[in-house]
């Protein structure tokens, strides 16, 4: 049995150690059930089963497995913790299956959650803002504002004459380009 967990163990960190120095691509699939108006839809139950199929036929759940398999038959059988052999097997077995299981799954949940930290069109336009950089008519300023958790700046320029201070507020209007368009705060 010592060759089966030296084999996985050997399988499973080549992979492990592929998988982190060529930058670990994903390309297991995704079973999410998609709701088409000419398609039945699945019910929670026949969702939850094909999210534990496509968990088992991942190659990230085999890798995980394979390795922590391997390394907990190796390490149980070397320090005799034991005395069964058929005990070892069932202890790695269950080791590698929540190892594996449980970094499937955690991937799965990073790959839904996609964050996005830079600031969209529609997050900036109506917000209001503090000129860094003072400008007026023809000039072009810097203003800062807060979101998403981060502080960013913004190259501004007035919608009209009017001239702005620096820590002064602003409103932004609209965005063209990489500048915004800016108005007075009290003039909403």
């Amino acid at each position: 049995m010592i060759y089966v967990y030296l084999f996985s163990v050997i399988v499973g960190g080549i992979l492990l150690g592929a998988s982190v120095l060529l930058g670990g691509h994903d390309s297991d699939s995704n079973a999410d059930a998609h709701a088409d108006p000419g398609q039945p839809t699945f019910d929670n139950d026949a969702a939850g089963v094909e999210t534990l199929l496509a968990t088992f036929l991942s190659v990230r759940f085999w890798t995980f497995f394979l390795a922590f398999f391997g390394l907990t038959g190796l390490l149980f059988t070397a320090l005799g913790l034991l005395p069964w052999s058929w005990a070892i097997g069932i202890v790695a077995t269950g080791v590698g299956l929540a190892a594996g299981g449980g970094a499937a799954l955690a991937f799965r949940e990073m790959t839904k959650r996609q964050t996005n930290s830079a600031a969209m069109v529609g997050d900036l336009v109506g917000k209001t803002v503090r000129v860094v950089v003072p400008f007026g008519p023809g000039e072009t300023g810097k203003v800062r504002f807060e979101t998403k958790g981060t502080t960013q700046e913004l190259l501004a320029v007035s919608i009209d004459d009017t001239r702005f201070a620096s820590k002064e507020e602003a409103l932004i209007v609209s965005i063209d380009g990489t500048r915004a368009k800016v108005a007075r705060a009290d003039d909403r």
